[in-house]
């Protein structure tokens, strides 16, 4: 095990191991509910490198020989936050900077899709002052003068769906909370984790990125780390390069890979949404009515559970142009001549699982079904040169079909 001081611990840091105790430990949320491929789904999240360093960089050859490296992998925009926000939501509806945003209680999330199921969840935010934080950021003690833990890098709390709810609130956690819980052996289904902005490589650099995530990597390895299989998924944000159409580096780990996969590589087109596609299908969620409907599910969940991959991976009719280098009008777009009102879900989707809209998003824009939107389930890309979103009459799909 790493020694504690590895891990910044303060004395809100302390309360919230205490919390840990009541909010994680509890029965409730260790309950497992088995998956089609993996009971368990870890996320690491560094910062701002392009896909051609991360092949050659040392530490990431090293643990891409524990699993399999995706090769066309994007991400959805520049900067930061908004590929977070999209990660957890669907979209990032026009998000261009990195300030306090918030978004309104009728827009759900992954969470509302684990609360049909029961699936514990939570996200480990490395200095993060205490549970369910909300201020900006953290005062930088870890070194270079930057700060330490960041709002931007934390898109549950950007959701008022989250932030108003306490019991939500208090699964917004410290990394030292997730050392813990895996010594416990007590970690959630759904983990989110971001490190801090020395070791996410923000205000570093790439190989320190990677060698931080390796010795974290060490520990979730750990053949006795969990019973569950689980899958491990470290990426980057966005690509450090604007020019480029947001290629990033990311591999799947964990002992949910099949070892004849182990060391092998997937051309299969993915974005930030297909996680969220992904966690749909294993889980047989419910879906967002949003991006995350089109998305591709990593190949080999779908080849490891019956998944006609064949005939639903497939490449975006536009992947040719994809860019996603500068974001698509939206009301969290600076630039006032692009803001546009929050676009309303299509309630006629149905996602990867095979199941339609879930019932909170309903709830929320049944009001509006009949209202023109962008969401078409056809997996294309979006982005604001050459592929803007096209609003059109909410019609079905044959995603799960």
């Amino acid at each position: 095990m790493l020694s504690s001081s590895f891990f910044s611990i303060s004395l809100l840091g302390l309360l919230s191991v205490v919390s840990l105790e009541v909010t994680v430990t509890a029965a409730d949320k260790i309950n497992i509910v088995p998956g089609k491929a993996f009971d368990r789904f870890i996320t690491i999240w560094l910062e701002n490198q392009d896909y051609a360093k991360t092949l050659v960089d040392e530490a990431m050859v090293d643990m891409a020989r524990q699993g399999i490296q995706l090769e066309r992998y994007y991400a959805q925009t520049h900067p930061s936050q908004p590929n977070y926000i999209a990660a957890v939501g669907g979209d990032y509806f026009g998000l261009d900077h990195d300030e306090r945003v918030r978004i309104p209680q009728n827009v759900s999330t992954v969470v509302d899709l684990f609360d049909t199921r029961g699936i514990s969840w939570a996200g480990y935010f490395e200095d993060i002052p205490s549970p369910g934080y909300m201020g900006d950021a953290s005062d930088g003690k870890t070194g270079n003068d930057g700060w330490d833990y960041v709002r931007k890098h934390n898109p549950f709390v950007s959701y008022d769906s989250i932030n108003k709810n306490g019991s939500r609130l208090l699964n917004l956690l410290s990394l030292a909370d997730f050392k813990r819980a895996l010594e416990q052996r007590a970690v959630p289904q759904f983990v989110f984790i971001s490190p801090n902005m020395m070791n996410d490589g923000h205000n570093t650099t790439l190989d320190h990125a990677t060698n931080w995530s390796r010795e974290l990597m060490k520990l979730i390895l750990l053949p006795e780390a969990f019973d569950e299989p689980t899958l491990v998924m470290l990426t980057f944000d966005e690509s450090e390069a604007y020019n480029e159409p947001n290629h990033i580096g990311t591999l799947l780990l964990g002992s949910a890979i099949p070892p004849k996969l182990k060391n092998t590589k997937d051309a299969t087109f993915y974005t930030h949404y297909s996680i969220l596609s992904t966690i749909e299908y294993n889980w047989d969620l419910p879906n967002l009515g949003r991006y995350d409907v089109g998305a591709n599910i990593f190949r080999w969940v779908g080849e490891a559970t019956g998944y006609d991959v064949a005939a639903r991976l497939r490449d975006p009719t536009n992947a040719d142009t994809v860019k996603n280098s500068f974001s698509y009008p939206g009301f969290l777009n600076q630039d006032e001549s692009k803001w546009l009102p929050i676009p309303v879900p299509n309630l006629n989707l149905v996602g990867s699982s095979g199941k339609s809209v879930a019932e909170a998003v309903v709830k929320n824009w049944q009001s509006a079904v009949d209202k023109h939107t962008p969401y078409d389930g056809s997996g294309k890309v979006q982005d604001g040169e050459e592929n803007l979103p096209v609003y059109k009459p909410p019609g079905g799909n044959r995603e799960g079909a």
